[in-house]
């Protein structure tokens, strides 16, 4: 597959301009790299949905009985195996937040599977995202996601994540300067692009997915 990477970068530029940002004529294109399999995507978000039912106080072991029980335990990383290993109030607070902002990469897998039509990177999570996910706490399974994802086209993802390369790197320009801008969170980008990296990139392990700018 051909990708067009300047035209990818100029459509992205003018995203960011036409919210209101800034860009970086030298920041370069993202190098196209192996896309990950339809079934390793949605095994990391039903990962990352039940995680994240930790950071609202879910015990590691009803949390754990449920990774183990859809056979997503290969699909955990180092961290994620370290955390269930301990009870919930051992977890440190660095921890916990950590886990906050698995629903910012979460959102991020549900656009890329064509569960959500949108994902506006000036806008947070809205609260109608639990209702696409598994609900631990009332014993559903991994149907909504087995059943509902499918993997969006190797291009979309491609601009979708060259989009937020360049939106995190004005994030992190206003961050620097001690400043924010509402429309630029620098974590909502950072989490989004993580997500959409690790997808974009089979070699990548979730604990160590780079995020330069």
């Amino acid at each position: 597959m051909r990708i067009d990477t300047d035209e990818i970068k100029k459509a992205s530029e003018a995203a960011v301009l036409e919210a209101g940002g800034k860009v970086c004529d030298r920041l370069p294109y993202i190098e196209p790299t192996k896309m990950r399999e339809e079934e390793a995507v949605v095994a990391r978000a039903l990962v990352l949905n039940a995680m994240l039912n930790i950071y609202f106080e879910a015990p590691t072991e009803v949390i754990a009985a449920w990774i183990s029980h859809h056979d997503l335990n290969s699909f955990l990383s180092a961290k994620e195996k370290a955390i269930l290993s301990r009870k919930t109030e051992e977890l440190t607070k660095q921890e916990k937040l950590d886990l906050y902002w698995y629903i910012e990469a979460l959102w991020a897998f549900l656009w890329a599977t064509n569960v959500v039509d949108e994902m506006d990177f000036t806008k947070p999570v809205p609260d109608t995202m639990a209702s696409f996910c598994p609900n631990l706490e009332a014993d559903e399974g991994d149907e909504k996601f087995t059943k509902n994802m499918s993997l969006r086209e190797y291009d979309a993802i491609y601009k979708e994540r060259d989009l937020y390369y360049r939106v995190m790197w004005y994030a992190r320009e206003l961050s620097l300067a001690g400043t924010s801008d509402p429309g630029f969170d620098l974590d909502r980008a950072m989490e989004r692009r993580k997500a959409l990296e690790w997808i974009m990139d089979s070699e990548l392990e979730w604990d160590d997915v780079p995020l330069g700018t």
